[in-house]
């Protein structure tokens, strides 16, 4: 409990002159962060700071209300489609709140996420348990006062995943809309005293842009705490898209904005932390590159926001958003640090909260803080509420070891991948006609030249000659009784056609095909030939070929039957059929062994828990030998050729649903002349035998050519580049860097994810700096200020004058004078637009020098000279307000000037 109790204050008066260091090596080196001149000795009344003020740290809380939640399909694939554990998510919050209840911190920070999806319900009953969690602390902690300060997550604002399952029959798999929450409700409805209400500033109090939310508090003397609104909820400019976004929609302005307070919070003598949503440094290697939507990336580089927080003299930000146990640190080019202090998700392995406190101690005129961060579980939880709701069947468990289980999953993964890839590619399809424009847009062209790109593909890795077809294996050499048949394939530039060509003489030399023949297909030869005069060919000779206008026809009429046999086919089935092989697929190669102890997915969610967790272990040979075999023996490639040929066995589903498709290859392939022997051979054995998709992978994958297309598929895998990388060193680089943390590593004690000890410092001013409060008010009113129906000139003035405002309001060096400067204009400004829109009159507009155009601001408080109180008339109280506002600052500012005697400060 704080000596001091913490009341909502404006920041600490310091003069111009004041010294501040900010010592934010974990080792409690001293290292100066700002270089202004210290002054002498300490304020003749120094402010009084608490011994030790503490903190909890909850974050990605996932609540969603018992209320919204029925047994049936829609909410089983909501469920199944995340690693959260949603039923559980209200008897996990009881347990977090009874922690905190028992530690009664003076201040609790949530970075986010307060809901599953945004539904307001779930808001009201979150912030209703808060301030239980409140009451309970004071009735048991001789009426302590414990403030929540929370921020949103992308979760929580304008979501079109806001669903109320409770409404969905059991047999729906898709249930309808929840009430959604918009920013205004957040911060006005629902949130307003958990952080609005005592902020010393606000970014934008009545807007609803991304960015909007964030405030500014003083939790207590010596501390601010900057809480930044880091997320997308607003539509697009285009209009197109969803509003709420998983990545970051912060701007350049908003971080200016941020490193302002910063920097007049610390030219306040205040020690200054910030909490947002997303984070500013990376947490393991690779973050940037698979969960880029994590950090702040964009607009902005998360590089670029940890360099400008910690050169504006932010020592540590609260994060969450990765659901993981993480701290990591950044170091400027300037030399300045900043901690990245992530905390994992209530509703994820390993459902771990935090806690920590400020601990201050002033000597002469130096304040000295220690800032320490522990990593806290909760222990056993109680599923009374989730076991009423029929959704759980354990009564308590500790909540560690049950997410365990619960993190990755088979089900969870096929759910996520049907959610996430499957349903909106099959989505697509059907809004853009077919697969067609699907996978033309994939490649990046028009529909319209889809044919001509998958034919110059197609063409461009083909030989070009019948020398190189011999060469590279493109070639088939057989006996077929008494006769030899040698046929090369490859594509000819002369005629613009794939050809294959008749050799008049075996190749003394040459890798062929490997084509076996039955008895039955022999005999089907013979026939051929006994049917159909037939010469052997003096030369080399064209016996096939294949026109790019035949296979132009040939794609469209096969994507046109996947089309209408599978993937548009909601009527009879083929579409759930492709959704069950993919599952399978998916299953079969998860489930896949990469070594003795670890299967695929076995070793990806023991990395993944390693690093939500914290403190990483290596997790041993197991892990390091099955890494390295993924990297350096092409284990994927061989694990999913083995799944592709699976795939393609003949009686499996695949096979099944591709015997639907059909598939006339005799309509691509032509016949160069009756009488080739080569085109009699080839013709009726390879394209007699085709009539559906099924056909013609049986023929390549079957006895006759017995091509291994697993293997095919194995071979390419290392040759495919994601994020510039091969696969399987990308793969093997990501689970080395969740398996091993290079960032607070644990090499010093009091510095790993589990506990982190701050040193901070500040010397306290000997004088105060003028106050900014009465700015600051002008400033939230003209803020609220409508500008619609005001003549250009006053709108043109309003907007100078608040951007001026603001400017010196960022200005830890602004004077008296110019802040009342700034207010007077910037009330006459307010002013001068209320009275334009309510009188009509063009060019009413206040002057850059504090006056308001026409009106006299001579301190008689009207206008009019006649010395009454403030008269409203036609302007808005808004403006009145503002203008009594910079009056009276500007008198208390010269009164203050003439009895110090100094009037202007340097």
């Amino acid at each position: 409990m704080s000596e001091v109790e913490p009341t909502p204050h404006a920041p600490l008066a310091l003069n111009r002159r004041s010294f501040l260091k900010l010592v934010i090596d974990a080792s409690g080196t001293a290292a100066a962060a700002s270089a202004l001149p210290a002054t002498a000795s300490a304020a003749d009344a120094p402010t009084s700071y608490p011994q030790k003020f503490t903190f909890a740290i909850m974050s990605d809380v996932h609540y969603l209300s018992p209320d919204l939640i029925a047994q049936n399909a829609a909410y089983e694939i909501a469920e199944n489609s995340d690693r959260k554990m949603f039923s559980e998510s209200a008897d996990i919050l009881n347990r977090a709140l009874e922690v905190v209840v028992e530690q009664a911190p003076d201040m609790v920070v949530v970075p986010g996420d307060l809901t599953k999806d945004g539904e307001y319900l779930g808001h009201e009953q979150v912030r209703d348990l808060f301030k239980r969690a409140q009451e309970q602390i004071a009735e048991q902690h001789d009426g302590k006062q414990t403030k929540f300060f929370v921020i949103n997550g992308n979760h929580d604002l304008n979501n079109h995943h806001a669903k109320d399952f409770a409404q969905a029959g059991a047999e729906d798999t898709e249930a309808p809309d929840a009430q959604r929450t918009s920013p205004t409700q957040y911060k006005d409805e629902i949130w307003a005293d958990f952080g609005y209400a005592e902020a010393t500033a606000c970014f934008d109090r009545s807007g609803t842009r991304d960015g909007s939310l964030s405030y500014v508090v003083r939790p207590c003397p010596g501390l601010t705490l900057i809480v930044v609104d880091s997320c997308s909820y607003n539509l697009p400019g285009d209009g197109t898209g969803l509003a709420q976004e998983t990545q970051d929609g912060m701007t350049q302005e908003l971080v200016d904005w941020v490193c302002a307070q910063a920097k007049a919070a610390r030219a306040a003598g205040d020690v200054v932390v910030a909490m947002q949503h997303h984070g500013i440094v990376e947490h393991f290697g690779y973050e940037d590159e698979i969960f880029g939507e994590y950090l702040v990336n964009k607009n902005l580089s998360y590089t670029d926001v940890a360099e400008q927080y910690a050169d504006a003299g932010i020592s540590a930000i609260f994060t969450g958003h990765m659901h993981a146990n993480d701290i990591a640190k950044h170091t400027s080019a300037a030399g300045n640090t900043i901690y990245d202090i992530e905390t994992g998700s209530l509703v994820t392995y390993p459902s771990h909260m935090r806690l920590g406190s400020f601990e201050f101690a002033q000597t002469g005129d130096t304040l000295e803080c220690t800032m320490t961060v522990d990593d806290q579980p909760l222990g056993t939880v109680d599923f009374s509420i989730a076991q009423a709701g029929g959704l759980n069947d354990v009564a308590s468990q500790d909540i560690t070891e049950y997410g365990k289980s619960r993190t990755l999953t088979v089900e969870s993964v096929t759910t996520m991948l049907d959610g996430y890839v499957v349903d909106p590619l099959l989505a697509q399809v059907e809004a853009s006609g077919g697969v067609k424009a699907t996978i033309a847009g994939l490649l990046g062209c028009d529909a319209n030249a889809l044919d001509g790109q998958l034919w110059a593909l197609l063409t461009g890795m083909l030989p070009t000659s019948i020398d190189d077809a011999i060469a590279q294996g493109f070639y088939i050499s057989k006996k077929v009784l008494i006769m030899q048949v040698d046929v090369a394939l490859f594509y000819n530039a002369a005629s613009g056609r794939i050809e294959a060509w008749q050799l008049a003489e075996t190749p003394a030399t040459a890798s062929a095909l490997d084509v076996t023949l039955t008895p039955a297909e022999e005999e089907q030869i013979v026939n051929a030939l006994s049917a159909t005069p037939s010469t052997m060919a003096e030369g080399d000779e064209c016996a096939l070929y294949i026109t790019a206008q035949d296979f132009s026809a040939f794609i469209d009429g096969l994507l046109a039957e996947l089309d209408q046999k599978i993937l548009l086919d909601t009527a009879n089935g083929g579409q759930q059929a492709l959704r069950d092989i993919v599952s399978a697929l998916v299953k079969s190669l998860l489930e896949s062994p990469v070594n003795d102890t670890y299967s695929v997915l076995g070793l990806v969610d023991f990395a993944y828990q390693d690093h939500l967790l914290g403190n990483e272990q290596s997790g041993g040979e197991a892990v390091s030998s099955a890494i390295a075999g993924i990297e350096n023996d092409n284990l994927l490639g061989t694990l999913v050729g083995t799944q592709v040929n699976g795939l393609l066995a003949k009686d499996s589903a695949f096979m099944t649903l591709a015997g639907k498709v059909a598939c006339v290859p005799s309509d691509l392939i032509k016949q160069e002349g009756s009488n080739v022997i080569g085109g009699l051979v080839v013709g009726p054995l390879l394209l007699g035998k085709v009539e559906t998709l099924a056909d013609l992978v049986e023929l390549l994958t079957g006895s006759m050519l017995g091509l291994d297309l697993g293997g095919t598929v194995a071979g390419l895998v290392p040759s495919i580049e994601l994020f510039g990388q091969p696969i399987p060193q990308l793969a093997a680089g990501a689970l080395k860097a969740l398996v091993t943390d290079e960032n607070v590593n644990g090499a010093s004690a009091d510095e790993s994810d589990h506990h982190l000890v701050m040193q901070a410092a500040a010397t306290i001013p000997e004088e105060e700096a003028p106050s900014k409060s009465g700015l600051q008010n002008t400033i939230g009113s003209a803020e609220k200020v409508d500008t619609t129906g005001a003549s250009s000139s006053a709108v043109k003035e309003f907007e100078a004058a608040l951007a001026a405002a603001r400017s010196v309001m960022s200005d830890p060096d602004a004077t008296e004078a110019e802040i009342s400067a700034a207010q007077t204009r910037l009330a006459n400004a307010i002013k001068a637009v209320e009275e334009s829109k309510a009188h009509g009159v063009q060019g009413s507009s206040g002057s850059s020098d504090g006056g308001s155009g026409n009106d006299d601001t001579s301190g008689n408080g009207n206008g009019n000279g006649d010395g009454n109180l403030l008269q409203t008339g036609g302007v808005s109280m808004t403006a009145s307000l503002a203008a009594f506002l910079a009056g009276g600052g500007a008198i208390a500012a010269g009164i203050k000037a003439r009895m110090s005697g100094r009037g202007n400060r340097e």
